[in-house]
């Protein structure tokens, strides 16, 4: 290999898991689904209701989640909770990572699935549908029973199937977070993570996925952060290189 070469942008036990995982989805559902979903784009078109941040707009906003995902609404129990521990960290401390859930998921004893969403973060609207729709995948994976609720890799898979069923751009762009603030006692920042795919995961399976679905460079590809966009487009140059997994006669 040359010094140009393209280079994977995960290592190589990343990248066989995310080759086999991927694989698999396309095995689960099909080609041929995963070929007629289409990428919903962050923009007022994909969620016409205005959001301000009502239980009754969380609420639409599910329902509408729903739709992209193929899960029933009805079949979903919806609930609340407030986490306030972001507001009570130190403002002049960096913090990286959450240590609470931003929602949950069960199976109730009436076969109702139950979702609880932390409120708190729903002034970041892009955000909280990468949460609605990594809960909605739970229900996909665990629900429907596709996989055993011990894998070890349930929570990156369930952000799979949030990329597979066209949400990748959520979920991209909500992996990492950061921010500034000013007041009278100075200046200080604060960074978070989010999800369970990393950024250069999250690019490396849109990537792959995309070629899938036979779009070698797709113009969504724009609204993903410029951090995961890079990593797509070297992804995709190193797939175009040496090739991706076999998912042709597969229905």
């Amino acid at each position: 290999m040359g010094w140009f070469d393209p280079k994977c942008p995960v290592d190589a036990d990343t990248k066989e898991w995310l080759d086999s995982s991927i694989v698999w989805l396309i095995d689960e559902f099909g080609i041929d689904s995963l070929r007629e979903i289409e990428t919903v784009l962050p923009v007022a078109e994909s969620f016409p209701a205005p959001f301000d941040g009502t239980k009754l707009n969380i609420r639409t906003m599910v329902e509408q989640v729903c739709y992209y995902m193929s899960v029933d609404h009805r079949s979903i129990r919806l609930s609340f909770y407030e986490n306030k521990s972001g507001s009570e960290i130190n403002q002049f401390a960096a913090s990286e990572g959450g240590s609470h859930a931003l929602g949950t998921y069960h199976l109730g004893r009436d076969g109702k699935y139950n979702i609880s969403l932390d409120t708190s973060q729903s002034a970041n609207a892009e955000a909280f549908i990468a949460t609605i729709a990594h809960e909605l995948g739970h229900v996909i994976l665990l629900g429907e029973e596709r996989i055993d609720p011990e894998y070890e890799f349930h929570e990156p898979m369930t952000d799979l199937v949030v990329i597979f069923y066209g949400l990748g751009i959520f979920t991209a762009n909500s992996i990492f977070s950061f921010g500034q603030y000013t007041n009278t006692m100075g200046q200080g920042w604060r960074a978070e993570r989010r999800g369970y795919l990393t950024e250069e995961m999250c690019g490396y399976a849109l990537a792959l996925l995309a070629l899938a679905k036979n779009e070698p460079k797709p113009d969504w590809m724009n609204y993903l952060n410029q951090n995961v966009r890079t990593y797509m487009k070297q992804s995709l140059k190193f797939l175009n290189e040496y090739g991706t997994p076999s998912w042709e006669n597969r229905s």
